[in-house]
């Protein structure tokens, strides 16, 4: 791990939106990648002052606009709720800045459009942390390897409901948790099982239930609305389902690959000779202070912003995480909310 005063090029940097998310996890990570902290915004002048005076040096404006305007930015941080982001990003855009927003990329279809639109040769990239996390490359490698064969099915398991409503209610861009981190499961799904086309919902209690994808290469994926669950106990799974073997991920931090065992009507022992076969585990763990234990990294939250940093560097379009990915999330948020026991085709929602 480098850090951010060992790299030799860095990208000077502004955020806006200092809340409470922003000051305990987007700053501190920018310790761990190529970033100079040039300023910071927000609506609450006083709040921007406060934070810019524990950066030192760093300055502090009301507002984006102004901020624009007096520095001299590479690129920007916008850590503030997904309705502010177009509006931002657009003048973001405008100002020839980069864009890392916060996940969900925004509200609406439409609004990720906006932001296409305007986006030029601008690099844009969103905060789905969970497509960064060692878990998901660790399955996905896994997958690639040929390891798993054919992957048919994913489960997930996320604490979730799915309000059923109409457009209006889309329209309205209500902050609902499934809007908020509803993105989260669902980056990971897209991420191992590919694109999609088509989304399925059966809703059971408090419109909780089942989400059913259909993928471009043929997967299913299912993400089980596990509504009521703790979410201050383990609560979030992923299994990915292939020839003869599967690779799970449980709560963010282990990843179980299983190989099975050789099997008949005569088998007597669930542990056989050799190293060839069962389950291969990596697990975090916490004996030590070191960087792969720690939650900005399992959860993928560095990982995604040293993606961005990394494009802005080398001035290539990002692949991953994009506004083109955030597209096909928005639809997928969409088409939940209107499907009740029925594919929605992506392709209607626009």
């Amino acid at each position: 791990m480098i850090y951010q005063r060992d790299f030799e090029h860095r990208v000077r940097v502004g955020v806006v939106g200092v809340g409470q998310h922003a000051y305990r996890n987007i700053l501190p990570a920018l310790n761990f990648l190529p970033a100079e902290l040039v300023a910071v915004a927000d609506v609450n002048s006083e709040l921007a002052e406060r934070t810019s005076r524990q950066f030192g040096s760093t300055r502090a404006y009301g507002s984006a606009t102004e901020m624009y305007a007096n520095e001299k930015l590479d690129a920007v941080l916008l850590c503030v709720s997904p309705q502010l982001h177009p509006q931002l990003a657009v003048e973001a855009f405008g100002a020839g800045l980069h864009v890392w927003m916060e996940k969900p990329a925004a509200a609406t279809v439409a609004d990720v459009d906006m932001m296409i639109a305007a986006r030029g040769d601008r690099i844009a990239t969103v905060g789905y942390k969970k497509a960064f996390m060692p878990a998901t490359l660790k399955v996905a490698e896994l997958i690639g390897l040929g390891e798993l064969g054919k992957v048919r099915t994913v489960l997930g398991v996320y604490p979730m409901n799915i309000p059923h409503a109409d457009r209006t209610y889309i329209d309205s861009k209500e902050t609902t948790m499934w809007l908020a981190n509803g993105c989260h499961p669902l980056s990971v799904l897209l991420s191992i099982a590919g694109p999609a086309r088509s989304v399925t919902v059966h809703r059971g209690t408090d419109d909780s239930g089942i989400l059913l994808l259909r993928h471009t290469n043929g997967i299913v994926s299912n993400l089980h609305l596990a509504q009521g669950v703790s979410l201050s106990q383990p609560f979030e799974r992923y299994i990915v389902f292939g020839d003869d073997k599967s690779a799970e991920i449980e709560n963010s931090r282990k990843v179980t690959f299983q190989r099975g065992i050789p099997f008949g009507p005569n088998t007597t022992s669930f542990a056989p000779p050799g190293i060839d076969t069962g389950a291969v585990t990596w697990e975090a763990q916490d004996g030590l202070n070191t960087f792969e234990n720690k939650s900005e990294f399992t959860q993928g939250l560095v990982g995604g912003l040293a993606y961005f940093f990394s494009c802005v560097l080398a001035g290539e379009a990002p692949e991953k995480a994009n506004l083109d990915f955030a597209h096909q999330l928005a639809q997928i948020h969409e088409a939940a909310i209107l499907s009740d026991g029925h594919a929605v085709d992506l392709e209607a929602i626009s």
